[in-house]
C-alpha cells in the first residue's frame, strides 16, 4: 500500500521512466529497487509530504525581511514530537523559519531546528541557571530537494551521529537546512556545495535564535560540521575572518570549527570520482548531478543539464528530484558514466572554476578561529589527499593559522567521523572552557587505533 501510495505521488516521472524502459536505463527491476528504497527513505519523515506540513510555507510577514530576522518559531509540543521518533527523552524540539542572505546578500528564507537539553543543570550548578554552551551544526549531503532538509526527517538525518549527541551532552543545537531546503521561498532552490551561502545560513540562524531563546544559549558559539557540512563549517570559519561580516558576526563570539570530511573543492573531487569509475563501474551516490542541477539553475546560460546527460539520465531527474539521497543513490548505483553523461566537459570548465572561487568559497582564506579538520584515511568520497592539500593551502598561506589536521586510519566518510568523536569532542569541551590555547602554526596528528579489529561497517 505504501510504495502504491509514492508512485500515486510521481505518476508522471514514473510514466516517463516507463517510456524509457526500451532504452534500457532503468528496467523494471530498476525500477522495484528504486521503489522500495524510496518507501524506505519516506518513512522517515514527519509526515508523507513536506506540502502538508504548513510549517514550512514561508509567511508574508518574510516581505521586506532582512538577514538575521526570524519568520517563525514552533515549539514542538511532547505529542506532536512522536514524529521525530529518533530523539530521546528529555530532549526538546523547535522549528524555525529566518532570514539568511544569497550570494548577492539578498535576503532568503530558510529552515532549521533547534535542540535543547532537559536541563544546563551541572555539578556545581545543580539549578541549571546557567545558559547552554551553544553549537551550530552543519548537516552533510541529504539530497537536492525540499523534503530532504533534516528537520523534515525523524532522526534529523544525522542523529547520534551528530545533533543528538551534541544536545544530550548538555550543548544547545541550532541547525540550519540551508536555504532551498524545507522553507519555501528561495529563488534558486537549494544550492548544492555552496559554502558561503551555507556560512550565511550557519551565521544567521544563530542571530534569529537568540531572538527567541537568547536567555538560553552562551554568547560563544562553535560550528560543526561533516561532508559538506565539514566544508561549511570550514568555509563559516573563513567568512567570518573578512571584511564586511558585521551582520553574520551578530551570532556571538565565534570560537572555532570542526570540519569533518570537508567536502572542499568540487571541482577537484567530482573530475577524480567520475575517473575512477570509469565506463564500468556504477556511479553510485549522484552527488555530481545534485552539483550540476545547482549550476543549471543558478547560471542557466552556461550549465544545461541536456548539453551533458543522455535522454536516459534526463528521465531519471524527476525520479531523483521525487526522493532524498539514500533513494538517488540506489537508483544510480545502477548506471556507469557513459550511460549517464553525454560528455562531462562541464566538470573541467572554467565556469565551474569560476563557481568554486565565488559560490562554493575555495581559498586559501584566512581563519576568524581555530579549527580542527577530521579526516579518514580510507575516505571514498572526499578523499584524504584532496583535504590535506587544502589543509597545507590555508597553512603555507595564512602560516600562524591555529589548525590541526586529524587524520583517522582504515575508515571511510562516515565512520571515521564516529571513531574521532571522543577527540573532536574533547577539542569542542576545552574550547568552551578557556582552556583550548590557539596554536601559532599548523599541526598534524594521526590516531592510532587500540586493535586491528575494529568496525568497519557504517551503521547509522
Amino acid at each position: 500500500m505504501l510504495l502504491s501510495l509514492l508512485l500515486s505521488a510521481f505518476p508522471a516521472a514514473a510514466a516517463s521512466i516507463s517510456a524509457r524502459q526500451a532504452t534500457g536505463i532503468c528496467d523494471e527491476g530498476c525500477m522495484t529497487t528504486f521503489r522500495a528504497a524510496l518507501a524506505r527513505e519516506s518513512a522517515l519523515w514527519p509526515q508523507a509530504d513536506i506540502a502538508n506540513d504548513p510549517f514550512y510555507n514561508t509567511p508574508a510577514n518574510a516581505t521586506g525581511a532582512r538577514p538575521g530576522d526570524l519568520i517563525r518559531w514552533e515549539d514542538v509540543s511532547s505529542t506532536v514530537v512522536a514524529n521525530w521518533t529518533g530523539i530521546p527523552g528529555g530532549m526538546s524540539l523547535s522549528r524555525m523559519i529566518y532570514m539568511s542572505e544569497d550570494i548577492d546578500r539578498n535576503p532568503v528564507p530558510v529552515s532549521a531546528f533547534i535542540l535543547l537539553p532537559y536541563s544546563s543543570a551541572t555539578v556545581g550548578d545543580p539549578l541549571g541557571e546557567a545558559p547552554f554552551k551553544t553549537i551550530a551544526w552543519a548537516h552533510g549531503t541529504s539530497g537536492n530537494a525540499r523534503q530532504c532538509g533534516p528537520s523534515f526527517h525523524r532522526g534529523l538525518n544525522y542523529a547520534w551521529e551528530g545533533p543528538l549527541h551534541f544536545a544530550a551532552n548538555g550543548y544547545a543545537v541550532i541547525a540550519t537546512d540551508y536555504s532551498g531546503m524545507g522553507a519555501t521561498g528561495s529563488p534558486k532552490a537549494f544550492q548544492y556545495e555552496a559554502g558561503v551561502i551555507h556560512a550565511a545560513d550557519v551565521a544567521y540562524s544563530l542571530v534569529a535564535a537568540r531572538k527567541i531563546i537568547g536567555h538560553r544559549l552562551t554568547n560563544e558559539w562553535a560550528v560543526i560540521g561533516h561532508s559538506e557540512g565539514g566544508m561549511t563549517a570550514w568555509r563559516t570559519n573563513e567568512r567570518l575572518a573578512k571584511a564586511g561580516q558585521e551582520e553574520l558576526l551578530k551570532a556571538g563570539k565565534f570560537l572555532g570549527a570542526v570540519a569533518a570530511a570537508p567536502a572542499l573543492r568540487p571541482a577537484e573531487l567530482i573530475p577524480r570520482s567520475l575517473e575512477i569509475a570509469g565506463t564500468t563501474k556504477p556511479l553510485g551516490a549522484p552527488v555530481h548531478i545534485y552539483l550540476l542541477q545547482s549550476l543549471s539553475r543558478l547560471m542557466p546560460d552556461k550549465f544545461r543539464l541536456q548539453d551533458y546527460l543522455t535522454d536516459g539520465a534526463m528521465a531519471l531527474l524527476p525520479l531523483l528530484d521525487s526522493g532524498c539521497l539514500n533513494s538517488a543513490a540506489t537508483l544510480f548505483s545502477n548506471f556507469t558514466v557513459t550511460q549517464i553523461y553525454k560528455n562531462t566537459s562541464w566538470t573541467t570548465s572554467a565556469d565551474l572554476q569560476e563557481w568554486q572561487t565565488k559560490v562554493n568559497g575555495a581559498g586559501p582564506h584566512a581563519l576568524a578561529a581555530p579549527m580542527l579538520v577530521v579526516q579518514g584515511l580510507n575516505d571514498t568520497l572526499t578523499y584524504p589527499e584532496n583535504c590535506e592539500k587544502d589543509f597545507e593551502r590555508t597553512c603555507t598561506a595564512f602560516p600562524t593559522s591555529s589548525a590541526e589536521l586529524y587524520l583517522v586510519p582504515g575508515l571511510d566518510h562516515d565512520q571515521a567521523f564516529y571513531a574521532a568523536q571522543p577527540y573532536y569532542w574533547s577539542w569542542i569541551e576545552r574550547l568552551f572552557a578557556g582552556t583550548l590555547k590557539p596554536q601559532s602554526a599548523c599541526a598534524k596528528y594521526t590516531a592510532k587505533p587500540v586493535t586491528d579489529r575494529f568496525q568497519l561497517a557504517y551503521n547509522g
